[in-house]
């Protein structure tokens, strides 16, 4: 009796001893995989700060090198050189392409030599785009047969469009994730905000309190067509470029406009002599400028008002504007050696972004933008919070995003030359409708009168006073609480 006893305590240790194993295995294959996905993000971090430095780097060097051309297109003027004036402007003209594919190009050096990988849907984005140039903007016309897209200089869709190839050629690492594409539509629309299907996904009823009460009370189920019109394609003037434009404007006036005697420093080098205000400051000609609507001002950055940023003190006034900055998405995948559920390899999608800007002075306490007129005032780039640039709701670069509003709201022509209807007018059960998208089962939900909607306006008949908006909230606000707020 007593060795069968010895024998039971035997295999009982046994089994012991093989849970115990069997644990102690899965805890180091799962410390294995936690370190794993912390170097990749560790990795990914490197290479997005890098590539948007590097970006914002050549952002500030193009400035710079813009800002010497209207020097020398003023002494052009003060010696009557008509050639050189003509010169300088098609230059100008040029490096507002040239300079920042240059800095898309740096960026992705910048990135593979820290470790990121060619993204191959970031490298497909590009290169049809490229193809888009190409093709589609020289010969996309409106109804009275003007072209909607016109070149800034003779031959610039040919050249922008061969820089992008030789760039996806090289492959994508990471992605420009502010870039402003002319074909792209304006956002103001709720179906274009992030935030919504964020807050129909999270349930986040204060988030409908404040931002689309009337969309929940009063929606009548889709058919007939309750939402308004998709906004309209943008079709700015395409003076800068759609990947780290330097948001530059012409002006036809005098340097007297500016306010001529506040750039009488950097009218004069060691190598020219003084240039005569006389003979200058009132011949009209055109001028590189800061467009307004983009180098006003960085209200993102203020710590007072409504929305102010967590920042510990105030920002210095000769760094208080906006405009060019470089914003940059890196995306990388981390293999777990833990099997999943299923058997099957898992795997960890990291995606991080980061931003920079260039800086710079004017006399060591004016913003570079002083007197509009672009000069070489640029000597520095910082990275920037990302809720402090100019990327947008949900990035240039964030493909399924970018699929929905492009497609499955829209509607979209197949390879096959056949329009598919989207979301707008024609519903849920519209061809271009994809059940595998996350925004389109967010409309799916929306679209659940009974079970959504009215949950959500009970919920706030009784608990409305708790929506009290704060930094850091819901409903893409500052201080973290935005969806890209890293």
């Amino acid at each position: 009796m007593k060795k069968n006893n010895n024998k039971a305590k035997s295999g009982q240790t046994i089994i012991f001893l093989a849970i115990a194993i069997v644990i102690l295995t899965f805890m180091i294959l799962w410390n294995f995989d936690l370190h794993k996905i912390l170097h990749v993000k560790y990795i990914t971090q490197n290479a997005g700060d890098s590539s948007a430095t590097m970006a914002s780097r050549w952002q500030g060097i193009t400035l710079n090198l813009i800002g010497e051309l209207n020097i020398m297109h003023a002494v052009a003027i003060s010696t009557s050189n008509t050639t050189a004036m003509t010169e300088i402007t098609n230059l100008q003209a040029r490096l507002c392409y040239v300079g920042p594919m240059i800095a898309f190009m740096a960026s992705q050096q910048a990135a593979k030599q820290n470790g990121a990988y060619v993204n191959e849907a970031f490298t497909t984005i590009i290169r049809d785009h490229a193809n888009e140039v190409r093709y589609t903007y020289p010969t996309d016309m409106d109804v009275n047969g003007q072209i909607l897209i016109p070149e800034p200089y003779p031959g610039c869709w040919s050249e922008y469009a061969d820089m992008l190839d030789a760039i996806a050629d090289n492959g994508v690492a990471a992605g420009p994730d502010n870039a402003l594409f002319y074909g792209d539509s304006g956002q103001d629309h709720i179906l274009m905000n992030p935030y919504f299907y964020d807050a129909i996904a999270a349930r986040t009823w204060c988030w409908f309190f404040q931002n689309a009460m009337y969309e929940l009370t009063s929606y009548i189920n889709f058919y007939p067509c309750w939402w308004p019109d998709l906004p309209d394609i943008r079709y700015p003037h395409p003076m800068n470029s759609e990947i780290y434009g330097l948001h530059l404007t012409k002006r036809a006036t005098t340097l007297n406009s500016f306010g001529f005697a506040g750039l009488t420093n950097f009218m004069v080098t060691p190598k020219l002599d003084p240039l005569d205000s006389n003979t200058v400051a009132d011949v009209t000609a055109t001028w590189y400028c800061y467009a307004s609507d983009s180098w006003g001002p960085w209200e993102s950055m203020s710590t007072s008002g409504a929305d102010p940023f967590p920042s510990v003190g105030p920002l210095k006034q000769k760094y208080n504007y906006a405009g060019a900055d470089a914003v940059v998405v890196i995306e990388a995948e981390s293999e777990r050696v833990t099997p999943g559920y299923d058997k099957t390899i898992s795997k960890d999608r990291l995606r991080w972004n980061s931003a920079a800007k260039p800086f710079g002075y004017i006399n060591n306490d004016e913003p570079p933008t002083a007197y509009t007129l672009v000069l070489p005032a640029f000597r520095d780039v910082r990275l920037i919070p990302l809720d402090a640039s100019s990327l947008g709701g949900a990035g240039s670069f964030d493909i399924d995003w970018r699929i929905h509003i492009t497609k499955h709201l829209r509607g979209y022509v197949d390879d096959n030359g056949n329009f598919l209807e989207g979301y707008v007018p024609d519903g849920l059960d519209a061809p271009a409708v994809d059940s595998s998208c996350w925004y389109c089962r967010q409309l799916e939900t929306w679209e659940d009168e009974i079970g959504f909607r009215d949950a959500g306006i009970a919920w706030l008949e009784e608990h409305s006073n708790q929506c009290i908006p704060a930094p850091g909230g819901p409903g893409g606000r500052r201080g973290g609480g935005r969806r890209r707020g890293h």
